[in-house]
């Protein structure tokens, strides 16, 4: 669903923890203290288009599961925050991932979850949405046509942008996730003019793709004789908020599973999100990026969930 919240647009696409959401604060609110249809659905509309954060678990195979609140009834809840501001430091959570609102939606009324519903800003707005609703949502959604980006609307630099955002946190991970060891593989032995070309082909109008293969640099490291990690650097032509200074992919031979981390550009000058792309898709935030000396470091000791346990 293309998001068509202005206020937002610029934060969302960064797909980091450094979302707002002024205006949906300002609802929130406002249907707290009247309860009525009208400030619900003004509400739905709204959060509808928006981002929110949602607080994860590591499973014991290292997947993000989501975090749940349960009260005094022994009814669970899935927790969703409209900003950082909201979250809790204790306890505090592994991992924040930041979804389309309609994902979260999507989940919690998913059987095998059995929550009661979702419930928003839980320690200041406390604001439930229960099953009936969520499910109400979702048939909602199902019966809209989606829309689709009219890339040919685009300027050729807002082009550029698009893509790398497509490239970066969707169709490169998901190649690692989908081909595992070969890809590895291939991007190790092929380095900088693999990675040109690879790049080229993502682009859907080619003739456009404006970048050279002395603008990549690809570094393999061998952490142990199962587990490898590449490093990747990205040109620093079109690089807009989102886009990753890197990104390391990494591959365990021995687990047959792939964990992929972003160094990225932020709306703060001064400061880089280490995230990552899980195999699902989704973002999650790991906080603010170490120097640049101390990334593989950290890349290491999350895979070993030394920082993440």
């Amino acid at each position: 669903m293309e998001n068509k919240n202005k206020e937002n647009q610029k934060i969302d696409v960064e797909m980091t923890i450094e979302i707002e959401n002024k205006e949906l604060g300002e609802l929130i609110v406002a249907y707290n203290e009247h309860k009525d249809a009208e400030h619900l659905t003004k509400l739905v509309n709204h959060i509808m288009e928006c981002r929110v954060l949602v607080p994860a678990l590591m499973s014991e195979d290292k997947s993000p599961v989501p975090a749940f609140i349960q009260n005094s009834d022994d009814e669970l809840y899935m927790p969703v925050y409209t900003s950082a501001k909201h979250i809790p430091e204790e306890p505090a959570s592994p991992l924040v991932i930041n979804m389309p609102f309609l994902a979260v939606v999507e989940m919690a009324v998913t059987p095998e979850f059995n929550v009661e519903g979702i419930i928003l800003n839980a320690f200041t707005d406390s604001l439930i949405f229960k099953l009936p609703l969520l499910e109400k949502i979702v048939e909602v959604e199902k019966e809209k046509t989606q829309g689709v980006i009219p890339l040919d609307e685009l300027t050729d630099e807002q082009y550029h942008v698009w893509t790398r955002k497509q490239v970066e946190f969707t169709l490169l991970p998901k190649k690692l996730f989908e081909e595992g060891d070969k890809f590895i593989q291939e991007l190790s032995d092929g380095k900088e003019k693999y990675m040109d070309e690879l790049y080229e082909e993502f682009y859907q109008e080619k003739r456009m793709y404006p970048y050279l293969e002395e603008e990549f640099s690809v570094m393999t490291m061998n952490i142990s004789d199962d587990v490898s990690i590449v490093r990747v650097d990205f040109p620093e032509r079109y690089m807009q908020v989102p886009s990753c200074y890197r990104v390391y992919l990494v591959w365990d031979r021995q687990k047959n599973e792939g964990k992929y981390f972003t160094i990225e550009k932020t709306v703060n000058e001064d400061i880089r999100l280490l995230g990552g792309v899980m195999p699902k898709i989704s973002h999650a935030s790991y906080g603010e990026a170490p120097d640049e000396g101390n990334e593989l470091q950290t890349i290491i000791d999350l895979i070993e969930d030394k920082v993440i346990a």
